[in-house]
């Protein structure tokens, strides 16, 4: 009567033990796949797809010993070295490319070498089972430790931190793991037996916890990445990759703050006769011309400088910690670099001027009405003969003088 109980019971157990050695692969698997996923909706994201690789190459590693019930005397040393190597070899490189750093090649072949060349040496040894796990490991222990590093080294989201973590606790729990294999009184590991005994079931606990946990970290840090470059299209003009209107007063304000008690300085400029580029040669050669002159803008004026495209041909710079006459100075250098400027076109090249209008300003006035003030002044400059430099005048910042319109401005 006891034996469809005795049965069940044996299945049951038969169950819940297969159902823990595929745990692993199918982790593996599972991360990989996401991973592949994150890199086929953006196929500029070269570390998801070497993530990915990693993750699918070590579960084929990891699947041959579950296949083989853990006899290491069944299995393909090809394949175990292969999984090895490939997995760890584009673990690393996943994620060197995602902090942007060089491949270390030495850091990676040394110790390959090392532990390929034990394990082929030893291969037909069984009594040297636990230098060819030493090896393996320890081979494993080198690239978590590496990847530790470049992710805490170049570490610009608090996640950068916890994935260097991540890969330091894991390095410190196999090197213990490892270490438990020379105590005294150790457990005996044998070919036949190795998948069933305490230290693998270990072994591929941790590392399937450490597959989870470096998985989410990783894909947390994808997600950060992507919130600060949505943040920044959302702040920046998509043709010149300068600052928009929005973006430029929130940074204003900081750059103000920063600076004060010393004054800021305002320049305002717009391209002569911008219509007729585009008229003449075209919107292809009009965007040219604004990318050009962006880049010069950002090349002439000091890094602490706030550039901005306030809209059509017009551009924005704010200086931290100026007086008048430095103001003027750089306008006027503007100036004179706009001259120089030649821009390509199908005929030959394209060569500009710009009016400027500038204003110093004091660490408690109003931005927007010394904008239009300075605006202002750049209609002044215009409507003089262009190329030219004028100050915003004291009675146009008092009096908030509007701002021209620009359809006025432009047939001017």
């Amino acid at each position: 009567m006891s034996f469809p109980v005795n049965r069940e019971r044996s299945l049951l157990l038969l169950y819940a033990n297969l159902s823990y050695e595929w745990l692993g692969p199918g982790i593996l698997i599972s991360m990989g796949a996401a991973f592949m996923l994150l890199y086929l909706h953006d196929r500029k994201r070269e570390p998801a797809l070497c993530l990915s690789g990693s993750y699918l190459i070590v579960a084929v590693g990891y699947t041959q010993i579950v296949l083989i019930g853990g006899d290491l005397e069944k299995s393909s040393l090809a394949v175990t070295l292969l999984s090895a190597n490939a997995g760890l070899l584009l673990l690393l490189r996943g994620i060197s490319r995602l902090y942007d750093r060089p491949f270390p090649w030495l850091v990676f072949w040394l110790p390959a070498t090392v532990a390929t060349g034990v394990i082929v040496s030893f291969h037909d040894v069984p009594s040297f089972l636990w230098a060819k796990v030493s090896a393996l490991y320890g081979f494993a222990i080198v690239i978590d430790i590496a990847c530790g590093i470049i992710a805490w080294r170049r570490a610009s989201h608090d996640t950068d931190k916890v994935i260097a973590s991540v890969f330091f606790v894991q390095a410190a729990l196999t090197v213990t793991q490892l270490g438990l294999l020379y105590m005294p009184g150790a457990e005996p590991l044998t070919m036949a037996t190795f998948g069933a005994s305490h230290f693998a079931m270990t072994l591929r606990t941790t590392n399937a916890l450490f597959a989870i946990a470096l998985g989410m970290a990783l894909f947390v840090r994808f997600g950060a990445v992507e919130v600060d470059r949505l943040t920044r299209l959302a702040g920046t003009d998509p043709l010149t990759g300068l600052l928009n209107r929005r973006a430029f007063e929130t940074e204003a304000i900081a750059l103000r703050s920063a600076s004060a008690p010393l004054p800021t300085g305002l320049i305002i400029c717009d391209i002569d006769h911008f219509k007729r580029v585009n008229d003449c040669h075209g919107h292809e050669v009009g965007d040219r011309a604004l990318k050009a002159f962006a880049r010069l803008l950002v090349r002439e004026v000091p890094e602490t400088a706030i550039c901005t495209r306030l809209g059509g041909e017009e551009f924005c710079i704010l200086l931290a910690g100026v007086n008048g006459e430095m103001i003027r100075l750089q306008a006027a250098q503007l100036r004179l670099e706009v001259e120089r400027l030649q821009v390509a076109t199908d005929t030959g090249s394209l060569k500009l001027t710009a009016s400027f209008g500038y204003r110093e300003l004091g660490a408690t006035e109003d931005l927007r009405t010394a904008m239009a003030a300075v605006d202002a002044a750049v209609y002044q400059a215009k409507n003089e003969g262009r190329n030219l430099v004028r100050e915003a005048t004291p009675a146009a910042v008092t009096t908030g003088r509007l701002q021209v319109p620009d359809q006025v401005r432009r047939a001017l």
